[in-house]
Parts: C-alpha cells; sequence; structure tokens
C-alpha cells in the first residue's frame, strides 16, 4: 500500500516537473520575443525621428536653432516677456470656532 501510494506521488511529482520545465520553456521563448520586438519598435522610432527631422523645412530648422541658441537674425530684435507675478490673495482672518458657529447659526 505504501510502495503504491509512493509511486502515485512520485508520478504526481514528475509530471509537474515536466510540466513547470515546459511554462518555464514558453516564458523564455515570450521573453526573448518581447525584446525582439521592443528593439525592433525602438529603432523604427529613431528611423521615424529621424525622418521627422528631415521633412522639416530650412527655414524651421535655423528658426529651432536660433530659438534654442537665443540669437537673432539682422533687423530682428527679441522681445523678452517677464513672467507674470502671482496675483496676491486676500487676506482671510481667523474665524470662529467651529462650534460657536453652529451655536450663532441655530441660536441667534
Amino acid at each position: 500500500m505504501r510502495k503504491i501510494f509512493f509511486i502515485v506521488v512520485l508520478i504526481f511529482l514528475v509530471i509537474s516537473l515536466i510540466r513547470n520545465i515546459g511554462d518555464y520553456y514558453k516564458n523564455i521563448s515570450f521573453y526573448d520575443e518581447t525584446k525582439h520586438n521592443l528593439i525592433t519598435a525602438k529603432e523604427i522610432n529613431k528611423s521615424l525621428g529621424i525622418r521627422k527631422q528631415s521633412n522639416l523645412s530650412d527655414f524651421e530648422i535655423e528658426k529651432n536653432l536660433r530659438n534654442k541658441q537665443s540669437l537673432v537674425r539682422e533687423n530682428e530684435f527679441m522681445i523678452i516677456v517677464p513672467s507674470p507675478s502671482p496675483t496676491p490673495t486676500p487676506y482671510v482672518g481667523p474665524t470662529e470656532a467651529p462650534y460657536r458657529q453652529w451655536v450663532s447659526l441655530f441660536f441667534e
């Protein structure tokens, strides 16, 4: 009886081990495929960025470079607009305690 029980448990463990090894290899292949897809997506993104830059006109490229370096063309002048100052908030004095507010609401 014990031998039969031991054999059944052993068979169950071997089947579980084989199933886990199969799942492990499936997960490894999924990881490799996902990693490959990520690398190709990054390459596509990089090539699209390069194509976007090449589609810009010469005027746009020059304008972007001048704006980044804070330069101006001849016969142009730069206007620097200061950032708006925060609006002042009104002063709110200390209020009564909440229980006094309730008392004044109901009894006065």
